[in-house]
């Protein structure tokens, strides 16, 4: 499934059934369990593979869900008291995560004041990272205990809802998030040791690399995702990430994210403006989170984005 332009949707509910239908990727039916008001705060993110729902509930209700086929989903708490959520039975501590694989049913509690998120995640793109897991291949809740921990990014996703007020988010903001989250899984549930100079099919690591960086010679100027290299040398995005690690030391989702720096500079580099250029930058590059896109910037060439057009603005040449 490719990647669209973040599309991005708000909603609050007063009662369980509204909740039931408003699900996109369930067949859900749910019970109100609190007496009195009941409130369900949703905000939507769908980035095409990737779609991001994140929830505040006052009022504690029961429901039963399955997931569709082609699909995972991953489910966390992000707040709210003690007693948090049980999902078939299971009840997460606040660095837990529980996954469910296409077809599972869910059966949750959802206790009053808990929020929490969840990540809708397309069988095309993660099945390579969660098919290590047999209990949720084969339908069951799978407790990942400290996968927040480990992955911390899931706890930024929420904060995708706030693009709709800034700039025009695109594509290249998606592609990012996905690439970005798959690997931050795939490294999260690693089980493997480091992997060896030469890899499967007697190609070796170098080459592989060697052949990824030329594509990316070939596309200046525009952000290359793993999903796109893996598939026009015709391996998987897992495997150019181990090609990288045994050659440079470092992931190719790195890698990328050092040249879509290097990208942004040398466009802030061209252009005068301000805040709002140095966001919409930021933005078709696939940096969402301008707070730490600018500390990465920062710490990879010693100055903010913003400091960067101030010296271009000095720098630049005036018309005569």
């Amino acid at each position: 499934m490719a990647c669209i332009a973040p599309v991005i949707q708000a909603a609050d509910f007063d009662c369980v059934e509204d909740v039931a239908a408003a699900q996109r990727d369930f067949g859900a039916d749910l019970v109100q369990l609190s007496p009195g008001r009941f409130r369900y705060g949703m905000s939507l993110v769908d980035l095409g593979p990737v779609q991001v729902q994140s929830n505040a509930v006052e009022g504690a209700y029961l429901g039963r869900a399955r997931v569709a086929p082609g699909r995972w989903a991953l489910f966390y708490p992000t707040g709210g008291p003690a007693e948090a959520s049980r999902l078939n039975g299971i009840l997460p501590g606040s660095g837990d995560a529980v996954l469910y694989g296409p077809g599972a049913e869910l059966l949750a509690r959802a206790a009053d004041g808990q929020r929490w998120t969840m990540v809708v995640l397309d069988v095309a793109r993660f099945g390579e990272v969660f098919d290590r897991l047999p209990g949720a291949r084969e339908g069951r809740a799978v407790m990942l205990r400290g996968l927040l921990a480990r992955a911390p990014g899931l706890l930024r996703l929420p904060d995708l809802a706030g693009l709709g007020s800034v700039g025009q988010p695109c594509a290249a903001v998606s592609e990012a998030v996905v690439d970005g989250l798959r690997d931050a899984l795939d490294t999260a549930l690693a089980d493997e040791p480091s992997p060896p100079r030469r890899l499967r099919g007697g190609r070796s690591a170098a080459r592989i690399t060697s052949a990824a960086v030329e594509y990316l010679a070939a596309a200046p100027g525009r952000p290359v995702c793993c999903e796109e290299i893996g598939a026009a040398l015709g391996v998987t995005p897992r495997f150019v990430n181990r090609c990288f690690d045994a050659v440079y030391g470092i992931s190719a989702h790195r890698y990328l994210r050092a040249r879509r720096l290097a990208e942004a500079r040398r466009r802030l580099m061209a252009a005068g403006g301000g805040s709002l250029l140095v966001k919409q930058v930021a933005l078709d590059l696939g940096f969402w989170h301008f707070g730490r896109f600018a500390i990465a910037y920062r710490e990879l060439f010693g100055d903010t984005p913003s400091e960067t057009l101030a010296r271009r603005r000095c720098t630049a040449p005036v018309a005569e």
